[in-house]
């Protein structure tokens, strides 16, 4: 799915919804500039986006690449992701007409895994 197809379904609802959440998906993988209006156009007033994703690796910034294995036949599958720091996301909900904004990073959980996780929080 291309990501400016994500929108798509929301951009043709003309019913509106109290909450969006996206656990590592849409809003991660989807242009912010294509996705968060058409999920702002959707939520109630005083409706909430939280999402979830990797924080990014330090010194990269924006869309990405992620580089997904597959079989030994074929290519990696090459899937745009967009990554920012806290302060970026809450700067970036707020052009979109997102109040409240909040973004942290939750340390890993105790044991081998040393990446942690984003959580972001905003109101329509």
């Amino acid at each position: 799915m291309k990501d400016h197809d994500v929108a798509l379904p929301l951009t043709h609802r003309t019913h509106t919804f109290d909450a969006v959440f996206s656990v590592f998906g849409a809003v991660w993988f989807t242009d912010p500039a294509r996705l968060l209006p058409a999920i702002h156009e959707r939520l109630r007033p005083g409706g909430v986006l939280a999402f979830s994703q990797r924080p990014p690796v330090e010194g990269c910034y924006g869309c990405q690449a992620s580089y997904i294995a597959r079989s030994e036949d074929e290519d990696s599958l090459v899937v745009k992701r967009w990554d920012y720091e806290p302060p970026s996301w809450t700067q970036i909900l707020r052009e979109h007409g997102f109040t409240d904004a909040t973004a942290r990073v939750l340390p890993a959980p105790a044991g081998s895994r040393k990446i942690g996780t984003m959580l972001v929080r905003a109101t329509a």
